[in-house]
């Protein structure tokens, strides 16, 4: 004769429907989490890569203001042609400005969606030796830093705040 099984001794293997439904939105958050990591991470490596490509018309920008002591009033006095400065914008930037010195990005439609449109500011400011300093986006000027054409008396760089959201811009640039 077979032992009755009672109901305390039955055993029920795999998962109740409470629980799949946990492991279903635990791994739903998860993923929500990483999407949103990548995103931020993208638009915020579009932006730094931008700036490295700009590195050219920085250099064009401090070799005008040391020749003639005041910053470039716009590209053709830094130098730069409009066949130049299409070229030197980058991957990503739709125009890239110079004004007083201070060179604007504007972000076009090849860049990350959340930056398209957006305007972001490369001040040049200058320490008591008169060499340049660069300032990113909302990024405040170091202790004694004057803007570009203080010592002489000029046209000066104006530092304008960025139109891209913080948590897209590199460290250098919030």
């Amino acid at each position: 004769m077979r032992p009755r099984i009672g109901l305390d001794d039955r055993r029920i293997d795999g998962f109740t429907s409470i629980e799949l439904v946990l492991v279903i939105a635990v791994t739903a958050i998860v993923i929500a989490l990483g999407i949103s990591a990548y995103r931020t991470y993208s638009a915020r490596a579009q932006i730094a890569a931008s700036i490295e490509d700009t590195a050219a018309v920085q250099r064009l920008v401090a070799a005008a203001f040391t020749s003639n002591g005041i910053p470039p009033a716009d590209a053709a006095a830094a130098g730069i042609d409009e066949t130049a400065r299409g070229f030197l914008a980058g991957t990503y930037i739709e125009s890239l400005d110079v004004r007083n010195g201070r060179i604007d990005l504007r972000f076009g439609t090849k860049a990350h969606p959340a930056i398209v449109g957006k305007t972001l500011s490369l001040t040049p400011f200058e320490t008591v030796e008169q060499e340049v300093v660069w300032v990113c986006g909302n990024e405040p000027p170091g202790v004694g830093l004057k803007p570009l054409g203080f010592a002489s008396g000029t046209l000066q760089a104006v530092q304008i705040p960025t139109s891209v959201e913080d948590r897209y811009l590199p460290p250098a640039c919030r």
